[in-house]
């Protein structure tokens, strides 16, 4: 049995700015073990993210896109240290067929901006995609399956097409069920309907009979909160008898454009409603705007919020956790340095309580499990019997087929990866086993987005020679060949490794023997694409014939900051 070993703590240590107002993003986060954490508490692409406190523990969703399996679930006692425990979507192609590993076409479409419900002993995650329409899962287990299906407008209509997301339902005192929704369409505003108790139909929402479903579905009824076409990432909430709207929209704030936290409040679910601004931000270079995310509160009565920060980069949109204090009704988020009645980002603060034992975020994998890690998931929904973890016990055996258009990584199908972390170093390894590679076939290690950019060093066999190769891709600029080498052909095994820096700098090198390493010689930035962060991909192809394939033995995934 090889030694199981997984990822460290979110716990580094360094000289870093000082933590005042204007601190921004460094190596140190999350729990840094003094009682205290550094925002971000998750400096990884969770976007849109929803959590809500079940007893003594936190549950939470966050977007997974065009990636299989889809809405990924994540767990904490504390709010700082996080796992990943599940995902709420085992085949997209239920949502849409554009999200097969037969299309791909799902860069810009897929999962995202759902929200977590726990009512009456049943998990809700009601989500949308942008072509393939308004779905809701249940579940009475978080960790187990869930129960995927299409939500239905008041005459039993399955709501499949493209338009609607940031949907979250709200259950009443007296039974009444509610949910909050946006349209991208001509009604692009955040509305309120009426739902069944069960949270799988509206009571008075109907598609509208004009409307074209191939550009949006638009529904008429509906309580309209607010006209203004950038208002969205609603949560609906009810604390003290008073109804509350959480969105965000774009505002000027301190000569910024930028995306804001704002709420509504009213007595009455269909208002009027009051309104006030919750959070400054300090610009995109300073905070990178917190916006998207969650009120929560903690079993002692104290208050946060859990937001990604919304511009993005090339780790995505990280997670942060903010303190929340009521005055006169409202729920005022992050420290109001200037006085301004309005709150900015705090870095860092106390941890909300004890109860992180034994919780940390999975990356390594040594592939002796009967199922994947959670941790992993694939570039669209795979091609089954093209990948194993029974053909060769302890491996994960990656078959070849050929790519839908050739020499384009993105449609490469069986990609399998996870997210990037902003260490102050990163290390990956893989060690593949390339004895049974076939003419034509590559393999390989990869950084990669949503779409846009990419690079990776890649065995290739190629008239009946093993050559190593470094392939980049940015943007519009084709795809190029920086480095070639050739190998030995009795070569049985290779380690691709990757180093990434603070600035998401990350050097390609390679071993024959698992200790030496020469470097490709290049360095790649790593970038955002299509709302998405890099990720870390193993893959293999095939454009001649499907034949061939490799065993991979492990991969690790370490913070190898110098402590």
């Amino acid at each position: 049995m090889k030694q199981r070993f997984f990822a460290l703590l979110f716990m580094i240590t360094g000289v870093v700015a000082p933590f005042g107002l204007l601190a921004q993003q460094t190596p140190v986060f999350g729990d840094i073990g003094n009682g205290k954490f550094r925002n971000p508490v998750i400096p990884s692409d969770y976007s849109d993210p929803d959590i809500i406190r079940v007893g003594d523990d936190y549950y939470g969703i966050a977007s997974t896109f065009c990636f299989s399996p889809g809405m990924i679930v994540i767990h904490s006692r504390d709010l700082v240290n996080w796992e990943i425990i599940n995902h709420v979507v085992d085949d997209i192609t239920f949502l849409h067929p554009d999200l097969d590993w037969t299309k791909m076409k799902g860069y810009f479409n897929g999962i995202w901006a759902g929200s977590l419900r726990y009512h009456q002993g049943v998990f809700y995650c009601h989500f949308a995609t942008p072509r393939g329409g308004w779905f809701v899962a249940t579940t009475k287990d978080i960790r187990g399956k869930w129960d995927v299906q299409a939500m239905k407008d008041s005459n039993g209509r399955e709501l499949r097409g493209r338009g609607w997301d940031d949907l979250c339902p709200l259950w009443d005192d007296d039974g009444q069920a509610y949910i909050i929704a946006s349209n991208f369409g001509k009604r692009w505003f955040p509305h309120i309907y009426k739902m069944s108790w069960d949270g799988t139909q509206l009571l008075d929402g109907l598609i509208d009979k004009d409307s074209d479903m191939s550009k949006n579905m638009e529904i008429i009824g509906g309580y309209v909160v607010k006209p203004f076409r950038t208002a969205e990432a609603n949560k609906l909430y009810k604390w003290n008898g008073m109804y509350y709207i959480y969105f965000s929209e774009v505002r000027n704030i301190h000569g910024n454009r930028v995306r804001v936290p704002v709420m509504r409040r009213s007595k009455s679910i269909y208002g009027p409603y009051d309104e006030q601004l919750l959070m400054h931000s300090q610009g995109k270079s300073v905070d990178k705007e917190p916006n998207q995310g969650s009120i929560i509160d903690t079993k002692d009565g104290s208050w946060y919020f859990v937001t990604h920060h919304g511009t993005g980069d090339f780790d995505g949109r990280v997670l942060s956790v903010q303190p929340v204090n009521w005055k006169d009704n409202w729920p005022h988020i992050g420290k109001d340095s200037d006085n301004d009645g309005v709150g900015e980002m705090v870095w860092e603060m106390q941890i909300p309580h004890k109860g992180q034992e034994g919780i940390k975020m999975q990356t390594s994998d040594f592939f002796d499990s009967s199922q994947l890690g959670h941790q992993w998931e694939f570039n669209h929904q795979p091609r089954q019997g093209k990948w194993s973890l029974h053909e060769r016990k302890g491996f994960l055996r990656l078959h070849a087929f050929s790519q839908l258009r050739k020499d384009d990584f993105f449609s490469t199908g069986n990609v399998l990866s996870q997210r990037y972390i902003r260490w102050g170093k990163g290390e990956a390894v893989a060690k593949f086993d390339i004895r049974n590679m076939s003419e034509g076939q590559e393999a390989g290690l990869a950084h990669f987005n949503g779409g846009k950019d990419y690079a990776c060093i890649v065995v290739a066999k190629n008239n009946g020679k093993l050559q190593l190769l470094y392939k980049t891709k940015s943007g519009k600029v084709s795809e190029q060949i920086v480095l070639s080498e050739n190998l030995s052909n009795r070569q049985r095994s290779l380690w691709f490794k990757t180093e990434i820096d603070f600035s998401g700098k990350a050097t390609f090198a390679w071993s024959t023997n698992g200790k030496s390493y020469k470097t490709c010689g290049a360095e790649y930035q790593l970038k955002w694409g299509s709302y998405r962060g890099d990720r870390i991909g193993l893959f293999t192809y095939n454009n001649l014939h499907d034949s061939g394939y490799v065993d991979i033995d492990y991969m690790t995934y370490e913070n190898k900051t110098i402590q």
